[in-house]
């Protein structure tokens, strides 16, 4: 007999195809988070390196690379998170919760959403007052570009958001008994 609530070894197709409408949502749009966070990452890197052959190959520096490298890198580590999270990716020391019990295990997985979703929570409430507040004082960064800060603000949160979020969700899928193991993940 298989354990009906128990996914599959492929987890993403478990999630895209869950019997809950919210599970497959969230799937698709922390997936979708996953790969514009990987994306940012990716275009870091050819601006970087765009940097690098402009400044001392060219002896041309960039204006923009410093700041569009910050914002991008900012976005990625926000965005990234909660699909860190959908993945049982977040750093975790599993030594000691791999002994416990089912029931342990269940209570320990809570309580790390528990506290995990708390400060998303906090974060994001907080990291909203700092947006408004960057958006009615007109900031903008301080190099030649001047990019308003608002734009890179707006990634807590809305980053600690969708964590926040997951957490939700990732609790409501335990609770449910769908308890899933850590993942060894590649992009």
């Amino acid at each position: 007999m298989s354990d009906v609530n128990a996914p599959p070894h492929d987890k993403q197709a478990w999630r895209a195809q869950h019997a809950s409408r919210w599970v497959r949502f969230n799937h698709a749009v922390v997936t979708l988070c996953g790969r514009l966070a990987a994306a940012l990452f990716a275009t870091i890197a050819v601006m970087i390196t765009y940097e690098v052959v402009a400044r001392y190959v060219f002896l041309s520096p960039t204006i923009w690379v410093e700041d569009l490298s910050l914002l991008c890198q900012i976005w990625a580590s926000c965005l990234g998170a909660s699909w860190l999270l959908q993945h049982q990716a977040l750093i975790r020391i599993d030594m000691l919760i791999n002994r416990f019990g089912p029931r342990l295990r269940i209570l320990a997985e809570l309580w790390s959403l528990l506290v995990v979703g708390l400060f998303s929570a906090w974060v994001a409430w907080y990291g909203t007052e700092i947006v408004i507040e960057s958006v009615a004082m007109g900031s903008a960064s301080a190099s030649m570009l001047g990019l308003p800060m608002w734009i890179t603000k707006s990634a807590i949160p809305v980053g600690f958001g969708l964590l926040f979020i997951q957490c939700l969700t990732e609790a409501a899928l335990v609770l449910t008994g769908h308890l899933q193991a850590a993942e060894e993940v590649n992009i």
